[in-house]
């Protein structure tokens, strides 16, 4: 008969599941067994014909547990961006109004490049730790130019899936539209992706 197990067991590895990413198994339960040495890996998964039997993943919702566990991951890193960027504009300002007098030095207004330079990086920084629809063109767009010297086959395959992946990401996103790329516009890095190269673009 199968070994039964109370909520903090189900907890206990609800946590690992989240900890581990959804992956490495052997490694959860390895720790499981710490707690509870008769634990299996097995456990995890739906058995019997068509998942009669659900396993902890489909029976508890780990999967669920997961999603928001990486949720708010993304929220965090996203707060401790923003915060560091509203900081550094601050100061920016603050050195701005100084250097526009009559007694900034010369310190000052190095101080005042600097930090220009920094909160140029830190609004980067931001809108690269945002999961937006803007943020997979972008990354969509230079993968299919690189691709497209690295494997020329991987890009045409890539372009051939363009249309689905761009109706995924409106779903994921949430966003309505994406320009078909027939607008102008160059790549950040000064490059314009080349014929034949599928562009996925926001409607502004």
């Amino acid at each position: 008969m199968p070994a039964r197990y109370g909520q903090e067991a189900i907890e206990l590895c609800r946590s690992l599941y989240c900890k581990y990413g959804g992956k490495n198994h052997d490694a959860i339960e390895a720790e499981m067994r710490r707690q509870y040495p008769g634990w299996q890996k097995a456990n995890l998964h739906d058995r019997g014909k068509a998942g009669q039997r659900m396993g902890w993943i489909s029976r508890y919702g780990f999967d669920n547990s997961l999603k928001l566990h990486l949720q708010k991951l993304t929220e965090s890193v996203n707060d401790d961006e923003q915060d560091l960027y509203i900081g550094i504009r601050e100061a920016r300002k603050r050195m701005q109004a100084k250097v526009a007098g009559k007694d900034a030095t010369k310190d000052d207004i190095y101080q005042y490049r600097d930090f220009c330079k920094l909160e140029i990086e830190a609004r980067r920084n931001l809108d690269l730790s945002r999961d937006n629809l803007e943020t997979f063109v972008s990354g969509y767009e230079k993968l299919v130019i690189w691709l497209g010297d690295l494997d020329p086959a991987a890009a045409k395959m890539l372009i051939k899936h363009g249309d689905k992946l761009a109706e995924l990401a409106q779903a994921h996103y949430g966003k309505e539209e994406i320009d078909d790329g027939t607008s102008d516009r160059t790549d950040e890095g000064g490059e314009r992706p080349g014929p034949g190269e599928s562009q996925l673009r926001l409607v502004k």
